[in-house]
């Protein structure tokens, strides 16, 4: 087509090949050109975003992804640096008539890249976002979030989530790359929506309510007490972008994870800053919070073949290399300023927060702040899943760091500040069975409590692939009687119950969440032996789960549920251990459950082709079996099944 103008983008965009690639080449050489007019820029890239848009809603959920002809036409062309060009460039600033049109234009062009990404398939979305990345797309992300206007902001945060959790950014990018963005997220996330809402009210800048409302001339009272719902909706994205970094399969190494926080150590300043955000009353279904306790979960995670607290003949190659980063990693973390205080602050935001106010700023979001799709039933049950989210991720750290508290340098203060707040993870909750249907409150309990964690890298979800959640994280029956196990491990190996017991003042350093009445009831003999009985009943129910779930061949799942198990398991054997047999009664029947939940995993493991899991676990498996008394009756024919799944994963590691 010899002429590309304003009055035919149909025919241009529209056309076939090879007239396509042709049209495309002369049109991103036109959008370039010094003094084009702002309008043509626009209307052009807005119709080439919506293009790419209309691909992905009309995409049938069946059908595997895929660049269309448009767009491998588009890659051809050369569209990631020529738009790219286009956000970054000022070319066109002589134009002083239409700023607007130049702003919307290079809005255009970095969205489109987001859709267009968003259409490929796996090797696509990687090439795509390798020359995206050549073409510097992080640093002008990163530079937007200083804009003068409030959607670029915005678009910049965008952006980066579709590049972390759509796209692959987290496995190909450097550290320094990886520490500098999840710091400018947590940033943005903690800078509130003063900047948005004057954006909104000023008379240069209130066009911006066009992009933001999707409809034009909305008058500046009403976008200004909108966009606040808009600005946490990106505070959501700027968390989902840290969480794609570190949410990738195969998982990030231990010491890419310590690298991270060597770098910028204050990222967990910031992201405990994010977990503890007040629930806005313009987007009371937020998610933030929950989503940066995730992000410090996975920056603590261990190794999917590591069971904590089990000990295996492979251990030797863990203690070096993965243990020896997470060691260091939670000594970054207790280095920092009220670190155990900052634990309990997420926990106790969660337990002060009533319902029946939540259910409040739900009933008045759409009258106060006008939201164009207000929350509904659902969403508002979705916001105890997130509750428990935060809960078992904060449980999770609690126990990981019991297993570094003695080269961490944690105090028995800080263990007896945590005691409390694992104590109450371990109380009764009612199954879905025993509940009052005329008590919401017993609903909206079980739903936070049965919330567990098995996260996918997001990105798996839209090309529908399977792999190992990198993020897996039990339920509150179980994650808080691990951690209260592993809290009093610790402090039965520094032979502290005595102390406790006799102590008439709260020792220095305990938490004012807590007291000493309530650290002396928790570490009183009778009140651990209960717990202990309790502990156990939790090892067989989820060994139960996992059993239910290997019936209907939901291996990973039940691998899941056998590994929580085990942990838990571990923790009451350490416990034993270093209580010299006090509580032997108690804990009667926790190894041979270990051995049998460790078995049973390397099983799913097999099942799954997931050979140094099932290695780890099944040898596992055998050492406990060695060391089991005679009156938990362990099957000979466990013992013999184990070893031959150890001998199977062997050979199938070898033959590799």
């Amino acid at each position: 087509m010899n002429n590309i103008t304003l009055n035919n983008i149909e025919q241009v965009l529209g056309a076939h090949e090879p007239e396509l690639s042709q049209n495309l080449t002369k049109l991103f050489a036109k959008l370039l050109e010094r003094n084009q007019d702002p309008t043509f820029v626009q209307n052009y890239t807005g119709a080439i975003k919506l293009w790419f848009r209309r691909e992905l809603q009309t995409r049938k959920d069946r059908d595997p992804l895929s660049f269309s002809a448009f767009g491998r036409a588009c890659y051809a062309a050369g569209i990631v640096k020529t738009f790219l060009a286009v956000v970054t460039s000022h070319l066109y600033t002589q134009s002083q008539s239409h700023p607007k049109e130049r702003y919307i234009g290079q809005y255009n062009a970095l969205e489109a890249l987001a859709e267009f990404i968003q259409t490929g398939n796996l090797t696509e979305r990687r090439t795509l976002l390798e020359d995206m990345k050549k073409n510097h797309v992080i640093n002008i992300c990163l530079s937007h979030l200083n804009h003068p206007l409030c959607i670029f902001r915005q678009l910049a945060i965008n952006t980066l989530r579709v590049l972390a959790s759509e796209s692959v950014l987290g496995e190909n990018s450097s550290v320094t790359e990886v520490a500098d963005i999840i710091a400018a997220v947590c940033r943005f996330t903690l800078e509130g929506p003063d900047f948005f809402i004057e954006g909104m009210r000023s008379p240069n800048t209130t066009w911006q309510s066009q992009m933001v409302m999707g409809a034009t001339d909305v008058p500046a009272k009403r976008a200004a007490e909108h966009v606040p719902r808009f600005y946490a909706m990106a505070q959501e994205s700027a968390l989902w972008t840290a969480h794609g970094l570190l949410c990738t399969t195969p998982p990030p190494s231990r010491k890419h994870c310590l690298d991270i926080l060597k770098k910028k150590p204050e990222i967990l300043d910031l992201l405990f800053d994010c977990a503890i955000i007040t629930r806005p009353p313009w987007y009371p279904e937020t998610q933030v919070d929950s989503i940066a306790c995730e992000v410090i979960a996975l920056l603590f995670q261990w190794p999917s073949h590591i069971v904590p607290g089990v000990s295996t003949p492979q251990d030797n190659a863990f203690r070096a290399q993965e243990w020896k980063a997470m060691t260091q990693a939670a000594a970054i973390l207790t280095s920092r300023d009220d670190w155990c205080e900052k634990i309990i602050e997420v926990w106790m935001k969660i337990e002060e927060e009533d319902w029946r106010e939540v259910r409040g700023l739900f009933d008045r979001v759409e009258v106060d702040y006008h939201a164009f799709e207000p929350p509904d039933e659902d969403a508002f049950g979705q916001v105890f899943e997130y509750r428990g989210t935060s809960r078992i991720a904060m449980l999770r750290l609690v126990s990981t760091l019991s297993h570094a508290a003695e080269s961490c340098g944690v105090t028995n203060a800080e263990v007896e500040s945590l005691l409390r707040m694992a104590y109450l993870a371990s109380r009764k909750v009612k199954s879905a069975s025993e509940l009052d249907h005329s008590k919401p409150e017993d609903l909206y309990m079980c739903t936070e409590r049965m919330e567990e964690i098995f996260r996918s890298p997001m990105y798996t979800v839209s090309l529908n692939m399977q792999v190992d959640a990198p993020l897996q994280i039990a339920d509150e029956s179980i994650m808080g009687p691990t951690a209260l196990a592993r809290l009093l491990v610790v402090l039965a190996q520094r032979k502290a119950f005595d102390t406790i017991q006799g102590l008439k003042k709260a020792p220095n350093g305990l938490s004012s969440s807590t007291c000493l009445n309530h650290v002396q009831q928790i570490t009183n003999p009778d009140v651990i032996r209960r717990f202990l009985k309790i502990a156990l009943q939790r090892v067989k129910a989820s060994m139960d789960k996992g059993r239910e779930r290997a019936r209907k061949a939901d291996n990973d799942y039940a691998r899941a549920a056998f590994t929580s198990a085990a942990e838990l398991s571990a923790a009451l054997v350490a416990f034993d251990t270093h209580t010299q047999g006090q509580y032997s009664n108690e804990v009667l029947g926790a190894r041979k459950e270990l051995a049998l939940a460790l078995g049973n995993a390397a099983e799913m493991a097999i099942r799954e082709k997931r050979w140094q899991q099932a290695l780890y676990f099944g040898s596992g498996a055998v050492n406990v079996a060695e060391n089991i008394p005679a009156g938990e009756h362990l099957d000979a024919n466990v013992i013999a099944k184990n070893k031959r799944r150890v001998e199977q994963a062997r050979t199938a590691i070898s033959s590799k």
